[in-house]
């Protein structure tokens, strides 16, 4: 009887070990997730503000040349330069100008993504300077967003119909509101929409409700007629 007594504790022991090393591994892949997630923002808001460097500092060499190619009435060449010169801008183009650069960075490039992927967008934004959320989270609200919309969309184009990303941000009444809209022709799970289970994006969707109950904010999801939307109001001032 004393005997398996021990083997009862024991296994019990091995048990709860083993859950705790379970949950430990889940936390740990969930902060690689997160580390590789903040990585891959960081190389694109440095792509973006690299761009726009190299842009600024060549526009009076262009003018030059496109002064000179004028002058001398070399037309032809002139259209070409001009041409290759618009390739170049259309990198990643300036879709919004809200006023903050950290916004501008990631949501034109990601925008820049859904554009060229066939995506209608439409795209009004207005922005304070300077904000109390932390960059970082500011990447993982709006990169999360865009990133579930463009996913969704680029599924859904494969039917031939014409699919959209809404993206709308502006202050208002002491909150910054962010609402993205994009076509979903399915009717997701109660899952995706509660988070009660983890899911497909499940990941993308906790980092943004985590991020945004940082600074005490709310967000709202909600699915009707092909139409998926997401709301996010956050503070503008400090949640302490």
């Amino acid at each position: 009887m004393t005997n398996w007594i021990w083997l009862a504790a024991i296994f019990c022991l091995c048990f709860i070990f083993t859950i705790i090393v379970f949950k430990q591994n889940k936390t740990i892949n969930f902060y690689k997730i997160q580390e590789q997630e903040l990585d891959q923002y960081a190389v694109e808001v440095e792509t973006i503000y690299s761009q726009m460097r190299g842009i600024r500092h060549d526009y009076r060499n262009h003018l030059q040349v496109m002064n000179t190619l004028m002058g001398d009435r070399r037309f032809e060449e002139l259209d070409a330069y001009i041409k290759q010169l618009s390739n170049e801008l259309n990198q990643v183009d300036t879709i919004i100008q809200t006023g903050n650069t950290m916004i501008d960075a990631i949501v034109n490039t990601k925008l820049t993504s859904a554009k060229n992927k066939g995506i209608e967008l439409y795209a009004t934004a207005i922005a304070p300077k300077e904000l109390t959320v932390q960059h970082v989270d500011l990447a993982v609200i709006l990169g999360n967003l865009l990133n579930n919309a463009i996913e969704a969309t680029s599924r859904e184009a494969k039917s031939g119909e014409e699919q959209f990303i809404r993206l709308y941000v502006a202050p208002m009444k002491g909150t910054l509101y962010i609402s993205v809209t994009n076509t979903m022709a399915e009717n997701p799970k109660p899952s995706f929409l509660s988070l009660k289970r983890v899911n497909k994006r499940g990941y993308g969707l906790s980092r943004i409700d985590q991020a945004v109950d940082k600074y005490q904010g709310i967000v709202n999801r909600k699915w009707e007629d092909g139409i998926f939307a997401t709301e996010v109001t956050l503070p503008l001032k400090n949640h302490s």
